[in-house]
This record gives structure tokens, C-alpha cells and sequence, in this order.
């Protein structure tokens, strides 16, 4: 797998890349700072992954701003029918009931798995508390030590892993994989096999996988710029013996500088990421009160760091090229200048949308200093017919003064004020030297590897590029595919392992229907009547409820004992509709229920055609599987037929995680129609569906004469129990309000499926009505002959869905009684 590493794997089309080779990637987190560009990003991925590839989202724990965002919209992106099959927690492993509440909420989600990232021996015990505390929640404990690119601990690879093993295979629901120094064949594959531990005489100790990081940053389709990936390979890295050298400085061109989140952070030895280890050594690792003083007592020698190796400038600079402070500065050389770092002239583009506007707010606060009366338009509305760099031009020729005029005290505040709102792309320079100073020179310091456009001269040298210090000996080659870095390690794996367990004979490897769990034996209670045999397999349920058997040992039992499309389809959680979730409904359908029949046809102990009788005999249900192709019918009596809704289904066992999928042709005309035939056609009123086209036709019904019976029955279906609409003295009944719509439903059904409202009939979710009885009118009564007229009365498309309004009157007699 690839795991998640801002800014590489933000990039979505690289993530694609990786997943539709095959393997396992994590978007991250990290470089999406609204939830708008965590919705836009992971939209783009699902469009891009291939279909039932899953994915999984890399959230910085402990950063509360991303995780108070990312965390509630992955859990609604879920719901919504996204493929998020899994989330990451980097940053730090929740305390025991954060983890739980966690991953209560991704369970209830429909989110399939969860990875930690612990740092110490003592942190993976704690991953195994949660764990055995999880209830079988799939867990991937992610094991990287202090050799990891980027963040990363100060332990060493192996001596918690020796540790901790029995710990973590003690507890079957964690997935154990390795991390960090990784990039060939020869290197992991002792990790796979287990061999690693002998050399500490140990047992084998295998993991279940292989994290690979900075081995990536490299590839064809990772958006680190051409000249980055060079200094990558051009790197020489160091052995596993020699890593922790770097926290005493650049060693082979790897240096360890910490973070904005305080955390320890390998990158390549750069101009830039040596500047920032001597702010941390002279200025940084001093209490923050003392920060302003120290960095004004070197004030000159710091700006001119800035300006000749850092990726963000010293903001302050005079027409002329002089450097300054802010305040020194007039109105139109801050417009200026704020151009010239944060919009990229020869891309014709800002470097994030966000640094537009603060230009655009800075150029209204000039505006509002400037102007002595009213003018037309505002110069903003202007901004937008010019290029950004004719901005401070346009300023002077409007006020003049503002060429001339230094920046009042609270102007300049106000500058800094918008430079340092939360929520936007942090500029590309460095606007005083106060107590902020450290959170604003690496704060999102590692985007501009992937966008060396964003940085004084295109210098490689002034940005931040993360790089494990073992790992990078093994980027030798600019731009060679993901695809085939990957390849080359997995089939290299192969290959010895077909040689070491098989002595190279392919044909004697197990094969297996699909990857995922073995069926699991259940014992059905004795009220079910079992006749098995060769080609069938049959079971009755009794007819008492309370006898009825679990659900899920009921599905168990009618899936089998063995692996198959049935026993896929009936353990999947979701089924692929194309590139989102959808509900498997199959496992509702096929319920236990009391006096059913199921049978199922078998050819060679594999399931072909399943079919469901009810207590009276007839035909509910059918499965019927071919080719890889699966026919579901349903059958519903109705008056003079049986409506029958019939759909296809791809089984593809290649992907395990939605091995059930909605083919394409499936016909929404069929499910509409079927829809129609039920609950229209089926109806008490002799009503035939018609097709409704036009949004603006009033349907009127033939009108229905109210009885006791009626009555009664609508009351029992609704749980009104009110003995008034049972029994009254005097002998006349009345109807409740809510028999209104009941009186108008075929035709406001009639609307409901027809193709005037579009097609998602089979979730439909009635939401509330609204009944008003006329003046001087009465309730409907036993005998009356009740006539309903219905019409459209708008459709509202939300993010949950489309809202269908139906308007409709009643009327007795020629005259309206309610209006709903």
C-alpha cells in the first residue's frame, strides 16, 4: 500500500493512479483545509477509481481544526453513497473511549476499516486495548519508527515490534504492516516472510503488508515537481544503522527539522529546511515569549535568510528593491508586492483562490482610506476586467495618494489580520517577526514541492520535501510509472514466494473463490425443516413466529458451507451501484419469515437458482445465476396479474469489497412500472396507471363511497385506536382526517411514478402531510361518495434528495370539504 503523505497522495489523480494499479492508497487529509475541498477532492477520486475500488481518507488527529471538518463529512459523505471504505488516524492515537466512539461511528457509517499509527511499543498495546474492545472492528495497525519520511517517531524499527507481536497476533481483528526505509523487492519481502526476526533470534515474525511512502514521490504521476523528485534522486540516504544521524544535522542529504504540529520531520537537506532547523535550534525551542526578542536582535541576518533561501520572502520591499518593514510600505507597493508572491504570472493563475481575496479585501480597505466622496462603482468591480499585476496600477491612477501614502498603524494590522485568517492557503511570505513567527513560516510549508511556480525563482532549494532518510536510496530513476514501481516489488514477492512454498509449481496454490472470510458454520434451531441432497437444498420456516431463527444465522445457513455468489451477495454489507454504495437489499428480501419456503438448485455444490414461496404457496422471490451474472426477480400479485420487477447484477469476484454490482441496463422504466402495477393498479379504486407527462394536468378520481370497513381498516393500519372511529351510539362513523390522502392516493401516485418526477421510485420516503378542512364543512362520513382532485405542486431538489409537493381537494357533493 501507499500511504498517506501531504502533499503527495492529496493529489487525487495520483491516487487513482495507484488504486486502479491494484494496490491500496490513502488520500490525505492534510493538505484539504475546508470541508468544501475535502468534498470537491474525494467527488474527483470516486470519479476516477475504478469500479468497487474503495476509498480511504488520512486525517491528522491531532491538527482539531481538520479533524473537527474532515471527520463529520467523511462519516456524510458515507451515508451519502460514496465508496469510503476507510479511514486513517495519523497524528497521534485516540485515548480508549475516543477510539471506541470512533469507530462506533464508522461501524454505524457503513465504513469498513480503521488504521492507527503508533509510535511506541507502549502505543500499540494501547492499539490492541482498542482493538479487543472494538468487537471485531477490522483494525490495520500502520508500523513505521523513527525511519519514516515525514513525521515519524524516535524508536527503532524492530525492537517494539519484538516487543509487541504476540500482543498484536493475540487479537485476530488487526492487519500488521510495515512501514519506512522500504523501496525493492529484496528489502520487504524478509518483512513478508517473517525472516527479519531470526537474525534476533526469534521465530518468524511476518507482517500482513508493506506501506511504501517516499519511494512514490518519484513516480511519473506524483505531482512533485520535476525539479524536487531530482534532488530526491540525487540523494543518497543512509543505511538503517545510520538514520538517526540526521537529528544531529544534514547527513547524505537527509536532515530531521520539526514541524508546525511540533512533531519530529526527515526531509531532504535543502537551503530551506536547514534555515528552518536554525530557527529551531536559536530561536524557536526557547519559550514563546521570548521569540520577538531573539528574533529582533538578528533581525537583518534573519530577513536576509528569508529572502535568499527560504521559500517565503520577507514580505517587506519598497519599489525600488529596499527592504522595509510593513508599515514603511504605501498603499500600492503592499498591492503590489502581495501580486507578485501569490499570483503565478506566467500560469495566469493565484496559488489558491483564498490569497485573492486577500488582495481583493486589502484593495477595498485602500479604497475606504482613500476616497473623499462617493464614487460609482467600487474599484473592485474593476479588478476583475485587468490582470492581477495592473492591480496597483489602477489603484494609483484612481487616488493618487495611496502611491504615496504609508500604511496607517491599524491598515498594517489589518494586512496581517488577513494574512493569518484561519480556514485559507497560507502566503508565500513572511509578514513580521512577532510571536507568531514560528506557525507562520511552516505552516502547509510542503505543498511547494508539487508547485516550485509558487516560489521565488522556482528554487528547489528553499522548499520543505519530505523524504525518509533510509528510503531514498532507493529512488534512483525520475518519473517511472507507479504502476511498475509497485509491479516490480509485488511480483518479485511472488515469485519467491511461489518458489519458497511451492517449489515453484503454480498448480499446486490453493485457489479460492474470493478473497474475504470463510463461510461460517451455523446451527439452525429445530423448527426449521431441512431436506438437503446433491442438487438441492431446501428449508421451511414454522409458522409461528416466536419459533422464527436469527437473521443472521439464517443467511448463513441459506449462503452455505462453502464460498460462491450467494454467499458473497448475502454477506456484503453494500452492493456497487456504479461508482457509489447502495443498500443490499437482499438480505431484507430474504429475511426469515414464517411459513416460507427456500429452495435452492445446485449444480457441483454451487448455488444456480434460489427461490423464495410464501405460507400460501405462491412465488415471492427468485435468484437465477449464469456466466457471472445474476437475474433477481420479484413477484408482487395483483389484481389481474402479478407484477414482476426483474434486474441484473454483475458478480465479480476480483473485488471483494463489493463483489455485487448493479449492471447498467437495469431498466428504471421497469421499476417504475412494477411500482406503478403495485400500488396503483393494486388498489381499491379501479384505477389503471397512466403514464403522466405533463407537469401541469390535475388528476380527478372516480370518486369512493365510504364503509365501516374503511374506516376500520385504515384506523388498524395506522394505530389509531380511537374508539369514536369505531363505535359511536347514534351509528355514524366518521373517518379521520388523514383518509383524505388515502382517498387520493392512486392518483397521487399516479404522479409519484411517472416520469415527470424522474426515476429513485424504490426509495421514496413520504415526508409529511397537511390536511384543512373548508368552512361550514364536515369530516368525511360512512356513505359519503368522496372525489379527489390532485395536481403537481413543485419539485425541490435538495442535497438529500428531490422533495415532490402534491396538492389535491376533496369533495362531497360537488362541494370541497379539505384542501391537502
Amino acid at each position: 500500500m501507499v500511504a498517506g503523505m501531504t502533499p503527495t497522495t492529496v493529489n487525487e489523480q495520483f491516487v487513482a493512479a495507484i488504486n486502479n494499479a491494484g494496490y491500496h492508497a490513502e488520500i490525505a487529509g492534510g493538505g484539504m483545509h475546508t470541508e468544501g475541498e475535502m468534498v470537491d477532492k474525494l467527488q474527483a477520486l470516486t470519479k476516477l477509481v475504478g469500479p468497487g475500488r474503495g476509498i480511504t481518507l488520512n486525517c491528522i488527529y491531532i491538527s482539531p481544526q481538520q479533524w473537527g471538518f474532515q471527520f463529520p463529512a467523511l462519516l456524510r459523505m458515507r451515508n451519502e453513497g460514496f465508496p469510503i471504505a476507510g479511514l486513517c488516524i495519523g497524528g497521534g492515537v485516540p485515548s480508549l473511549d475516543q477510539a471506541l466512539e470512533i469507530i462506533n461511528s464508522l461501524r454505524a457509517a457503513g465504513i469498513r476499516h480503521v488504521s492507527f499509527k503508533p509510535s511506541t511499543a507502549e502505543t500499540i498495546r494501547h492499539v490492541v486495548r482498542v482493538a479487543r474492545a472494538s468487537r471485531g472492528f477490522p483494525i490495520v495497525l500502520q508500523w513505521t519508527g523513527g525511519r519514516g519520511g515525514g513525521h515519524h517517531s524516535f524508536e527503532d524499527f524492530h525492537q517494539p515490534i519484538l516487543e509487541t507481536y504476540a500482543t498484536i497476533r493475540s487479537c485476530n481483528n488487526i492487519a500488521l504492516v510495515a512501514g519506512s526505509g522500504f523501496g525493492d523487492a529484496e528489502g520487504t519481502l524478509p518483512y513478508v516472510t517473517g525472516d527479519w526476526s531470526i537474525a534476533y533470534g526469534r521465530a518468524p515474525m511476518p507482517f500482513d503488508g508493506i506501506l511504501l511512502g517516499s519511494r512514490v514521490m518519484v513516480a511519473q504521476e506524483a505531482g512533485t515537481s520535476p525539479a524536487a523528485k531530482q534532488l530526491i534522486v540525487d540523494t543518497a540516504g543512509l543505511l538503517d544503522s545510520e538514520w538517526n544521524r540526521t537529528y544531529d544535522g544534514a547527513h547524505n542529504g537527509v536532515t530531521t527539522i520539526t514541524s508546525e504540529y511540533g512533531e519530529m520531520n526527515h526531509v531532504i537537506a535543502t537551503r530551506g529546511a536547514m534555515f528552518i532547523r536554525e530557527m529551531y535550534d536559536t530561536v524557536l525551542n526557547q519559550p514563546r515569549e521570548k521569540h520577538e526578542k531573539l528574533l529582533l536582535a538578528n533581525k537583518d541576518k534573519i530577513i536576509s535568510r528569508l529572502n535568499n533561501d527560504y521559500m517565503r520572502p520577507w514580505f517587506g520591499r519598497k519599489t525600488d528593491g529596499r527592504v522595509v518593514d510593513l508599515e514603511e510600505m504605501t498603499y500600492t507597493e503592499v498591492i503590489g508586492r502581495a501580486v507578485e508572491l501569490m499570483y503565478i504570472q506566467h500560469q495566469r493563475q493565484w496559488t489558491h483562490e483564498s490569497q485573492r481575496t486577500i488582495v481583493i479585501e486589502f484593495v477595498e480597505r485602500c479604497e475606504c482610506r482613500m476616497s473623499r466622496h462617493v464614487l460609482g462603482a467600487p474599484i473592485t468591480v474593476m479588478l476583475g476586467d485587468i490582470d492581477p499585476s495592473e492591480y496597483a496600477d489602477l489603484v494609483s491612477n484612481v487616488y493618487p495618494e495611496a502611491a504615496t501614502t504609508t500604511l496607517l498603524s491599524e491598515d498594517a494590522e489589518f494586512f496581517k489580520m488577513l494574512c493569518k485568517r484561519r480556514g485559507q492557503k497560507s502566503p508565500m511570505f513572511v509578514v513580521d517577526l512577532g510571536k507568531d513567527f514560528g506557525l507562520l513560516i511552516q505552516k502547509d510549508s510542503i505543498w511547494p514541492s508539487e508547485n516550485l511556480d509558487a516560489v521565488v525563482d522556482q528554487d528547489p532549494q528553499r522548499v520543505g520535501i519530505q523524504q525518509g532518510p533510509v528510503a531514498a536510496q532507493y529512488s534512483t530513476v525520475v518519473d517511472e510509472p507507479v504502476k511498475t514501481i509497485l509491479d516490480d516489488i509485488y511480483h518479485k514477492h511472488i515469485a519467491a514466494l511461489k518458489e519458497r512454498l511451492y517449489g515453484g509449481d503454480e498448480s499446486s496454490i490453493p485457489v479460492v473463490e474470493y478473497l474475504g472470510a470463510d463461510p461460517v458454520a451455523v446451527d439452525l434451531p429445530g423448527s426449521v425443516t431441512v431436506h438437503y441432497s446433491e442438487t438441492e437444498r431446501v428449508f421451511v420456516l414454522p409458522e409461528n413466529t416466536d419459533q422464527l431463527p436469527d437473521t443472521e444465522v439464517w443467511l448463513q445457513a441459506v449462503a452455505g458451507p462453502r464460498k460462491s455468489w450467494l454467499q458473497a451477495w448475502l454477506t456484503a454489507p453494500v452492493i456497487l451501484q456504479g461508482t457509489k454504495y447502495a443498500e443490499n437489499k437482499i438480505r431484507r428480501l430474504l429475511q426469515p419469515r414464517p411459513g416460507r419456503t427456500v429452495s435452492i438448485s445446485m449444480i457441483d455444490s454451487i448455488p444456480q437458482i434460489l427461490e423464495v414461496f410464501g405460507a400460501d404457496g405462491l412465488l415471492e422471490f427468485k435468484l437465477e445465476y449464469s456466466d457471472g451474472v445474476i437475474t433477481q426477480s420479484v413477484f408482487q400479485p395483483a389484481v389481474d396479474r402479478v407484477a414482476t420487477l426483474r434486474q441484473r447484477f454483475a458478480y465479480t469476484p476480483a473485488t471483494p469489497l463489493t463483489p455485487i454490482a448493479y449492471l447498467e441496463e437495469n431498466d428504471v422504466e421497469c421499476i417504475r412500472r412494477f411500482i406503478a402495477v403495485t400500488w396503483v393498479d393494486n388498489s381499491d379504486e379501479a384505477t389503471k396507471f397512466q403514464e403522466v407527462t405533463d407537469p401541469n394536468v390535475i388528476l380527478h378520481s372516480n370518486g369512493i363511497t365510504i364503509t365501516k370497513n374503511h374506516i376500520r381498516a385504515f384506523c388498524q393500519s395506522i394505530g389509531n385506536y380511537s374508539q369514536c372511529y369505531t363505535y359511536r351510539l347514534d351509528g355514524e362513523l366518521f373517518a379521520p382526517l388523514d383518509f383524505f390522502i388515502i382517498a387520493g392516493s392512486p392518483n397521487i401516485l399516479q404522479f409519484l411514478y411517472s416520469t415527470v418526477v424522474g426515476d429513485g421510485q424504490l426509495a421514496i420516503v413520504h415526508l409529511t402531510n397537511t390536511v384543512e378542512i373548508t368552512a361550514d364543512a364536515h369530516l368525511p362520513r360512512v356513505g359519503d361518495k368522496l372525489h379527489t382532485a390532485v395536481k403537481l405542486g413543485g419539485i425541490i431538489n435538495q442535497a438529500s434528495g428531490k422533495v415532490v409537493t402534491i396538492l389535491g381537494t376533496s369533495s362531497v357533493c360537488g362541494k370541497i370539504i379539505a384542501t391537502t
